[in-house]
C-alpha cells in the first residue's frame, strides 16, 4: 500500500493529468453535439440554483396542447417536458440536473445561462453548457480509468486502456457529446469500479456508505443503473458480508428520500420515467442481436476491440486474478443487455451507435484490465526459452490484432464525434424512428455516413413538366441525400455532395433541360465563391462558379444519350462551408447552394 501511494504521488499524477487534458481538449473541440433528450436539463439545474424548485413554471416555456407520449402527458412536441397537475416538469431523470448545479452556477458567473433575462430558454447556451460539462466529466473518467488500471498494470498498459476507453468507446461518440443520462452515470460507475478493484487487489478499505451513495445516485441519474446496483449488492452480500448491513441501510435511506421526493411532486412512489411498464419487450428477439451486431447500433460493431478483450479472457482464463469481479462484470453486462432489449424503441432513437450500452463502459474497461493483467501474468510465467521466434511471432500477432481492433474502435467512435453526417443519418434521407429497418442495412451503416452514399430509395418518383418548389414536401421524394430541412423559400445542400433522383416515362430524342433557381453560400471577404459541378448518371453535364449570394435562374442540359428511365443528378460542391466555421453563427451545416425550385422542360 505505501508503495502504491508513493507511485501515485511521484509518477501517476502527472500522467493522469496529461490524460485528462488530452481527453478534455479532444472532446471539447469535437464538433458534433447531441442535445436531444437532455434539452432543458441545464435549465432545470439553473431553476434549482435560482428558485430551489423542480418546477419549470418560472420560465417562459411555451404551453402547448398536452399529448400522451412516453407513458406520460407531454407538453405538446416538447417531449422533454411533462405536464403534471398543471405544472411543467423535466421528464427525464433529475439526477443529472441536480449534480450539474455547481457547474451551471460557474457558467452563469461567466455570463452563460440556460435562460434569457425574459425567462425564455436559451438553447444555444444550453448546448454550450452541456458540451463543456460532458467533455469535463468524461475527461475525469478517463483519468479514473488510468488509476484503476494502475492498481494492477504497468504505466504503459494503463495509459493504453485509459485512452482506449476514452476514444474507442461511447465515451467519445456519445457521453461526451451532451449531457445524456449516461454521462454522469458512467462517471459514478467508473468510481465504483475503481473502489471495488482497488479494495480486492491491494486490500484498500471499502467504505460501504460511499459505495451505496454512489450507486444510489446512478439510479437517480438513470434507472437502468439498477442492474449495476443489483449486481454490486449481490457481490457485497457474498464477498463483503460484514459491510453489507451499512451498505444496504445507506441505499435504503437514499431510496426512501427519492420516494418521498416523488410522492411530493407526482403523488406516486416513482416518477413516470422510472416505472417498469416502460419495458415492453415487444421486439426483444430483434433487440438483443440488434444491440450487439447490427451495423448501426451493435456494440460489437462500434467497439470491435471487445473481441480482443474476449480473446484475452478466454486464452488466459487460468491466470485471471479476482474472478469474482469478472463474474460481477459479466453478470451486469448480460442483464443490462436483456433490460435494454425491452425498450421501445430499442434502438435509442436519434443517437449514435449503441447508446443504450453506454452504461456498460466501466464494466467493459474492468474486463480489459483483468484480461491484460492475465496476459502479462502468463507471459511472466512462461518465458520464451525454446522456440523463441515462434513464441515472439505469436505474441506480436496477438498484440497486432489488439492494436488493429483498438484503432478501428477509435476510428468508428471518432465518426460519431467528428462527422456531422453521422448525426444527420438519424433523420435523412429517412427517419430512423419511421424506418428502423435501416439499422440493419450495411449499405447505410451509420458510421459510414458521409463516406458512402445511402442506397437509392426503392421507389423513384416520376418527374413531370411542372414546377417543384423545394421548400415544400412535394420536393421530398426527389431528394436523395445531402439536403437540409427546408428554409423559408428554399432548401440548402448541407454536404459536399447532394443527390436528386427522378424517373422518366419517355426520353425525348433531343434530350431535356432542367430549369432551376438557386443561390450560393457566399460571404464577402471570407468565402467568395462556390464551385458547382452537376453530374447526370455519373457524367459531368454542367459546371459553373457562383460568386454572388443573389439568386439566379439556370438551365441545365440533360442529353438524351445520358438519360435513362431512372436517373441520378448529383451536385458536387467542393467549397461548401458552415456558417460556424466562418464565425457567422452556430450553424454547423456545410452549406453549398440553396435551391428554390426546379422544372423539367
Amino acid at each position: 500500500m505505501p508503495g502504491f501511494k508513493q507511485s501515485l504521488l511521484n509518477s501517476d499524477l502527472p500522467i493522469a493529468a496529461a490524460i485528462f487534458v488530452l481527453s478534455f481538449l479532444i472532446y471539447w473541440f469535437s464538433p458534433v453535439t447531441q442535445v436531444t433528450d437532455s434539452n432543458y436539463a441545464m435549465l432545470l439545474s439553473q431553476d434549482l440554483l435560482e428558485h430551489r424548485s423542480f418546477l419549470l413554471d418560472q420560465y417562459a416555456i411555451p404551453r402547448l396542447t398536452p399529448e400522451f407520449h412516453y407513458n406520460t402527458i407531454m407538453n405538446g412536441e416538447i417531449h422533454q417536458i411533462e405536464v403534471r397537475d398543471g405544472h411543467l416538469y423535466y421528464y427525464f431523470p433529475p439526477g443529472t440536473s441536480v449534480l450539474s448545479v455547481p457547474f451551471v452556477g460557474v457558467m452563469k458567473v461567466f455570463g452563460i445561462s440556460a435562460a434569457n433575462p425574459d425567462g425564455t430558454h436559451n438553447l444555444e447556451n444550453e448546448i454550450a453548457i452541456q458540451a463543456a460539462l460532458a467533455a469535463l466529466l468524461m475527461a475525469v473518467l478517463a483519468a479514473i480509468f488510468f488509476y484503476t488500471a494502475r492498481v494492477a498494470l504497468p504505466v504503459g498498459w494503463s495509459v493504453i486502456i485509459a485512452l482506449g476507453s476514452a476514444f474507442g468507446t461511447q465515451m467519445w461518440s456519445t457521453a461526451s457529446r451532451a449531457m445524456w443520462t449516461e454521462t454522469w452515470g458512467i462517471l459514478l460507475l467508473g468510481i465504483v469500479v475503481w473502489l471495488l478493484y482497488r479494495a480486492k487487489m491491494i486490500g484498500g478499505r471499502l467504505n460501504p456508505v460511499v459505495l451505496a451513495t454512489l450507486l444510489a445516485w446512478t439510479y437517480f441519474i438513470r434507472p437502468t443503473n439498477a442492474v449495476a446496483i443489483l449486481g454490486v449488492s449481490v457481490w457485497m452480500f457474498i464477498f463483503q458480508r460484514r459491510l453489507f448491513v451499512r451498505y444496504a441501510l445507506t441505499g435504503a435511506v437514499w431510496l426512501a428520500l427519492f420516494v418521498i421526493w416523488s410522492w411530493y411532486h407526482f403523488h406516486q412512489l416513482l416518477p413516470q420515467y422510472y416505472l417498469a411498464n416502460r419495458l415492453a419487450f415487444k421486439e426483444a428477439w430483434v433487440a438483443l442481436p440488434g444491440n450487439l451486431i447490427s451495423p448501426s447500433r451493435g456494440l460489437l460493431v462500434f467497439v470491435p476491440v471487445l473481441f480482443f478483450v474476449a480473446l484475452l479472457l478466454v486464452r488466459y482464463w487460468r491466470e485471471i486474478a479476482q474472478r469474482c469481479l469478472l463474474w460481477l462484470s459479466l453478470g451486469i453486462i448480460v442483464l443490462h443487455l436483456i433490460v435494454i432489449a425491452g425498450f421501445d424503441p430499442w434502438h435509442g432513437g436519434f443517437s449514435y451507435g449503441p447508446r443504450f450500452s453506454t452504461g456498460l463502459v466501466p464494466w467493459l474497461t474492468l474486463l480489459s484490465i483483468l484480461g491484460v493483467r492475465a496476459m502479462l501474468d502468463w507471459r511472466r510465467q512462461h518465458p520464451a526459452k525454446n522456440n523463441l521466434s515462434t513464441n515472439n511471432l505469436s505474441w506480436r500477432l496477438q498484440l497486432g490484432c489488439g492494436a488493429l481492433l483498438l484503432g478501428l474502435s477509435i476510428l468508428i467512435n471518432a465518426r460519431g464525434a467528428l462527422a456531422r453526417e453521422t448525426w444527420v443519418w438519424n433523420v435523412r434521407p429517412t427517419n430512423v424512428d419511421d424506418f428502423p429497418a435501416k439499422i440493419w442495412d450495411w449499405r447505410q451503416a451509420q458510421f459510414l455516413a458521409g463516406w458512402v452514399r445511402p442506397p437509392r430509395p426503392m421507389t423513384i418518383p416520376l418527374l413531370a413538366f411542372e414546377k417543384i418548389d423545394f421548400p415544400t414536401s412535394r420536393a421530398d421524394p426527389y431528394l436523395w441525400f445531402g439536403w437540409s430541412a427546408p428554409d423559408p423559400g428554399s432548401r440548402w445542400t448541407e454536404a459536399n455532395e447532394a443527390g436528386i433522383i427522378f424517373r422518366l416515362d419517355n426520353v425525348p430524342p433531343r434530350g431535356l433541360s432542367l430549369k432551376t433557381r438557386l443561390s450560393g453560400f457566399i460571404v464577402a471577404g471570407k468565402h467568395p465563391r462556390q464551385r458547382v459541378g452537376i453530374f447526370l448518371n455519373g457524367t459531368l453535364v454542367e459546371s459553373f462558379v457562383i460568386e454572388s449570394s443573389e439568386a439566379s435562374e439556370r438551365t441545365i442540359a440533360l442529353p438524351a444519350k445520358l438519360l435513362g428511365r431512372e436517373n441520378e443528378l448529383i451536385f458536387k460542391l467542393p467549397d461548401a462551408a458552415s456558417p460556424a466555421s466562418l464565425g457567422l453563427s452556430k450553424d454547423p451545416r456545410p452549406l453549398g447552394i440553396a435551391v428554390y425550385w426546379m422544372q423539367l422542360q
